[in-house]
């Protein structure tokens, strides 16, 4: 005889006594929580930074946070102007810096920057808020684990490195090279060049990618359980399974690579 559904095997009153001794039995661990993470809530404090740094046009500004916003604005300066807000215990605040560093032509920004002699093996990051400007001409190189990413207006290179963050590259124009688990995926390029790349691998989180009437160049799209759609014409080259590559606009070689790789999320091209 095969096996049947525990909720076909018990009566639904019997389902229901069960389901109220459970939670009867874990409502003390829940107060708990709550009045642990009420603690927690109690003891941060607030610290405000905020740092001005000379960078001509043309070069770097890299950037490592795990958690908080991060906000990069292009201006005509040719400076970076970096404002943070870092939330965390007094403790974690004095022995985790925020650390600001020039070497030539790069600036590196270090959101966790611990003291030697200091370590915690639980809570020992700090929550950190950017609201960076840079020249407008300037390569990004950013890695963050659970920050939202906005970039608006920068003319350079742009890697973003991440873990479950939503991304949003606005009004940019340069070679593109997205990595991330999870989150939502926006991204508008202003201007095109031949050879421009655009590379982005995700494993969920739907991607949207606008570009410029100009743009042209070979779209490649492999998923395990996503789906392509684009606005724009595209030529089909060669199709296998969720594989597929395509001509984007016309004599598409030599304009560029759009490479899109993902698991289980969708592509849209404006």
């Amino acid at each position: 005889m095969s096996p049947q559904p525990l909720t076909n095997s018990l009566p639904l009153f019997a389902v229901k006594r069960r389901m109220k001794r459970l939670l009867l039995a874990f409502a003390p661990f829940a107060l708990i929580t709550v009045a642990v993470v009420g603690v927690r809530a109690a003891q941060e404090q607030t610290e405000h930074f905020s740092r001005t740094v000379t960078l001509e046009r043309g070069g770097t500004l890299r950037l490592k946070s795990f958690s908080g916003r991060v906000n990069i604005r292009a201006t005509d300066a040719n400076e970076v102007v970096i404002e943070a807000v870092r939330r965390a215990s007094r403790e974690r605040l004095d022995h985790i810096s925020l650390e600001v560093r020039r070497d030539g032509s790069t600036v590196s920004i270090d959101a966790n920057h611990r003291d030697s002699i200091w370590w915690q093996a639980r809570d020992n990051v700090v929550e950190t808020d950017f609201d960076i400007k840079v020249p407008r001409r300037t390569d990004l190189d950013l890695s963050v684990f659970s920050a939202p990413v906005t970039v608006e207006g920068v003319e350079g290179a742009c890697r973003v490195h991440a873990f479950s963050s939503r991304i949003r590259l606005g009004d940019t124009e340069g070679p593109v090279k997205v990595h991330t688990f999870s989150g939502a995926i926006d991204i508008e390029a202003k201007g095109w060049v031949d050879g421009q790349d655009v590379d982005i691998d995700t494993f969920s989180g739907n991607i949207t990618m606008r570009v410029p009437d100009a743009a042209r160049g070979l779209v490649t799209f492999n998923s395990f359980s996503g789906h392509l759609h684009s606005d724009r014409p595209l030529v089909l080259r060669t199709s296998h399974g969720r594989s597929l590559t395509g001509e984007l606009g016309t004599n598409a070689t030599g304009g560029g690579a759009l490479r899109f790789k993902t698991f289980s999320a969708n592509v849209l091209i404006q």
